[in-house]
């Protein structure tokens, strides 16, 4: 009979018993086993069955992860509290030395057809895990791809304003989305919005913000929709309407083409918004507005600034800040100041980020130029 059983040490009387019996009946089995040897075999072939001789060996033998399965040795029955515990420590049965070899047999056969039962089981479970990993993954990429396709087109020209955009994905989905477009004949508005988490819940929600820049697109003008302060709050209400368990840090920026004004306001935006002049002087655009979707009763103020000609927005969301070394909050600000300093625009300061992503949270910039 082939059957892969081992006795696990051999140096009590019952189990030099059971090695007698199993081999009279034509089994072989390894009576050189011990819990090392068990926790060594997942670079060799490990037993189908192990027998012991007493409730301690079923411990020792369950707190292993590679054991296929257990068996109590009993020179006859025991007792229904043994059994428990036995069974209770994944003991797949009790093999009492006074049954007659025939039944023995049967006993061991029938262990054998069990092992071979969960074995085949388990390859199913892991194919089908497997195959669904596979799928979700398909359905992943494919969102991903869908994504991408609701994101403005990269470096657009909209009048003398160049606008770009980065996004690295911790995941396959993000949860960070930007997006830029003309407003009538006169305005620009461009926004970064850092929905909290990431992943496939995070990423549902970048299909809403897409909706709302074409809402914004109709409605802008009307007396709720005349700055970026008052778009922020209505954008605020329209989230927590619709009961969405997410919160959002968000930047909105308008800007003025005839004027060369930038209006904005922010949600939560950390770190704040940047404006660079030609002369490489950086001015922090922070405000201390609260997160989107989570308090009806928020307001959210706006500000200006002048954008001059040569000039440029930067926008990050705050996965950036885990691409920079220090440790304290303040230090990576001004660690990311001075990449900015030391970067030849925005690209090269987004490669220089980019080298030291490590996939924790989803990272974005958006840049905004003005040219000539």
């Amino acid at each position: 009979m082939s059957i892969s059983l081992a006795v696990l040490n051999t140096n009590t009387e019952l189990s030099r018993a059971f090695v007698a019996t199993i081999a009279s009946l034509g089994v072989g089995s390894d009576s050189e086993i011990n819990i090392k040897n068990i926790a060594e075999s997942e670079h060799s072939q490990s037993p189908e069955i192990v027998a012991c001789a007493s409730l301690e060996e079923v411990q020792l033998c369950a707190s292993l992860d590679n054991l296929p399965c257990c068996i109590l040795l009993s020179h006859d029955l025991p007792s229904a509290a043994t059994l428990h515990e036995a069974f209770a420590l994944g003991c797949l049965d009790c093999w009492p030395l006074d049954m007659h070899g025939p039944e023995l047999l049967q006993r061991i056969t029938a262990v054998s057809n069990r092992f071979a039962q969960m074995v085949a089981q388990l390859e199913d479970s892991s194919q089908r895990l497997v195959d669904m990993q596979f799928e979700l993954e398909q359905d992943q990429l494919q969102g991903q791809q869908i994504q991408r396709g609701m994101l403005p087109k990269q470096d657009k020209a909209i009048g003398t304003f160049l606008c770009s955009r980065w996004l690295a994905p911790s995941l396959i989905l993000s949860g960070d989305f930007i997006d830029y477009f003309p407003l009538q004949e006169k305005y620009v508005a461009c926004f970064l919005a850092d929905v909290a988490g990431h992943g496939a819940s995070s990423a549902l929600l970048t299909v809403q913000l897409k909706n709302i820049s074409w809402r914004l697109q109709q409605k802008f003008g009307s007396p709720s929709f005349n700055s970026p302060g008052a778009m922020l709050g209505w954008i605020n209400a329209t989230l927590i309407e619709q009961s969405i368990e997410k919160h959002v840090a968000m930047f909105l920026g308008i800007i003025d083409k005839e004027t060369n004004t930038l209006h904005y306001s922010s949600g939560a935006q950390f770190p704040p918004a940047m404006l660079v002049d030609t002369q490489g002087t950086i001015s922090v655009l922070e405000q201390n507005g609260k997160p989107l979707g989570l308090f009806p009763d928020a307001h959210y103020h706006s500000d200006s600034i002048a954008f001059p000609q040569g000039a440029q927005l930067l926008v990050f969301s705050d996965g950036v800040l885990d691409c920079l070394a220090p440790d304290d909050l303040a230090d990576k600000e001004a660690a990311l100041l001075q990449a900015i300093a030391q970067s030849n625009g925005p690209a090269s300061l987004w490669d220089m980020l980019r080298a030291q992503f490590d996939g924790v949270d989803d990272m974005s910039l958006m840049a905004v130029k003005h040219i000539s």
